[in-house]
C-alpha cells in the first residue's frame, strides 16, 4: 500500500474535500450569502489538477496515462449516471410523478444529446454530472492529442478557449440580453479543456521544487481566493458567469503549486481506509444526499446544510467503501482456501 501511494500528495487529496464543500455550497447556497464568490474555486482546480498529473516527459508513460485517464473518467461518469438514473426514477414515485414524466423530462424536454455533448444543464437531480461528462470528453481530446503528437496545440487551445468562454459569458449576455449562450460555456470545450491544458502545461516546469516558494504560492492563492468578492462586486451582472472566474483560476494554480511544494507524509492509513477517489464519489453523491435530507429536515442556515451534506455524503461513501474492502478480503480468503 505504501509503495503504491508514496508518490501521491495526501494533503492535496484531503484538500479536495474542501473543494467538494465549495461545490456543495454553490449548489445549495447560491447567492444568498455575501461570500458566495469564494465558492468559485473548486471546478477549475479539479480540471487543473487532472491536467497536471496527466503530464509526463516520457512518451510511453504519457500514453499510458492518457489511456488510464479515459478509463477513470468513464468509470466516474457511468457510476454517476447509474446512481442518478435509479435515484431519479425512485424520486418520481416519491414525488407522485409517473415513469412517463421521468423519461419525458430526460429525453424530450431537456434533450439528452445536448446534455452529453454540450453539457447543457438539464432538469436532473444529479446537476453535478455535467462535470463528469466534461472530464470524460476532455480525456478523449487529450488522448487524441497524445496519440497524434499534437500536444503543442495546447499553447493555442488555452488562450482561444478562454477567450471564447469570456465572450459568451460576458459580452454575448450584454448584446443579446439572454443567458442562453452561458449554458454552453460551462462545459468540456470552453471550461474544462483550457483549465486541463493549463495544468498539463504547468507540469512541464518545476515551479514547486524550491520549498520556500510554497509560502509565496500560498499567500498569492489565498489573496486571489478572497479577491473574488471584489471581482464579483465590480463586474456583477445578472446571469453573468464571468465574475470570480479569473481570480478563481489564478488562485487554483497557486494553491496547487503550494500543495505540490509540501513533502508527502505517511499516507498508508488514509488510502487504506478512505481511498484515493473518495472526494470524487462524495462529489457524485452530494445532490442525492441533499434531496433526501430535505425530506426529513429543513435547514435555516444553508452553510450548515452544506457541511451536513458533505459529512453524510462521506459517510455513505465510506460505508460502501468498507463493504467493498470486506468483500474483496472475503474473495481473497475463498481463493486461498481453494488453492
Amino acid at each position: 500500500m505504501s509503495n503504491r501511494f508514496n508518490t501521491r500528495n495526501v494533503y492535496l487529496d484531503i484538500f479536495k474535500f474542501f473543494l467538494c464543500y465549495l461545490v456543495i455550497a454553490i449548489h445549495l447556497v447560491g447567492e444568498s450569502y455575501e461570500y458566495f464568490p469564494l465558492f468559485r474555486l473548486a471546478v477549475p482546480m479539479f480540471f487543473i489538477i487532472s491536467g497536471y498529473f496527466n503530464y509526463s516527459a516520457d512518451k510511453d508513460v504519457l500514453a499510458k496515462k492518457s489511456v488510464g485517464f479515459i478509463k477513470r473518467t468513464l468509470k466516474y461518469m457511468l457510476v454517476g449516471f447509474a446512481i442518478y438514473i435509479v435515484f431519479d426514477f425512485v424520486m418520481c414515485y416519491v414525488n407522485g410523478n409517473g415513469v412517463g414524466y421521468y423519461f419525458t423530462t430526460l429525453f424530450y424536454e431537456d434533450f439528452l444529446l445536448e446534455f452529453l455533448f454540450l453539457n447543457r444543464p438539464i432538469t436532473y437531480t444529479g446537476a453535478q454530472l455535467w462535470f463528469l461528462i466534461a472530464l470524460f470528453v476532455v480525456s478523449l481530446i487529450h488522448y487524441a492529442l497524445v496519440r497524434f503528437d499534437l500536444l503543442r496545440y495546447y499553447k493555442i487551445i488555452i488562450p482561444v478557449c478562454y477567450l471564447i468562454y469570456f465572450f459568451f459569458a460576458g459580452y454575448m449576455y450584454l448584446l443579446q440580453d439572454t443567458d442562453m449562450p452561458i449554458r454552453y460555456t460551462r462545459n468540456a470545450w470552453f471550461f474544462g479543456l483550457p483549465n486541463f491544458a493549463l495544468g498539463f502545461s504547468l507540469a512541464k516546469f518545476d515551479f514547486h521544487k524550491k520549498s520556500w516558494y510554497k509560502y509565496c504560492y500560498l499567500a498569492i492563492g489565498v489573496i486571489c481566493f478572497f479577491l473574488q468578492i471584489t471581482e464579483y462586486k465590480l463586474v456583477k451582472t445578472e446571469n453573468i458567469s464571468l465574475e470570480m472566474y479569473v481570480c478563481g483560476v489564478i488562485s487554483a494554480v497557486f494553491l496547487l503549486l503550494f500543495f505540490l511544494g509540501i513533502k508527502n507524509g505517511g499516507c498508508e492509513f488514509y488510502y487504506k481506509w478512505v481511498g484515493k477517489s473518495a472526494s470524487f464519489y462524495v462529489y457524485i453523491l452530494h445532490m442525492a444526499v441533499a434531496v433526501v435530507l430535505s425530506k426529513f429536515y429543513s435547514f435555516d442556515n444553508l452553510m450548515l446544510k452544506s457541511l451536513v451534506v458533505l459529512i453524510v455524503s462521506f459517510a455513505v461513501y465510506e460505508i460502501a467503501y468498507l463493504i467493498s474492502l470486506a468483500y474483496r478480503a472475503y474473495k481473497e480468503r475463498r481463493r486461498g482456501c481453494v488453492n
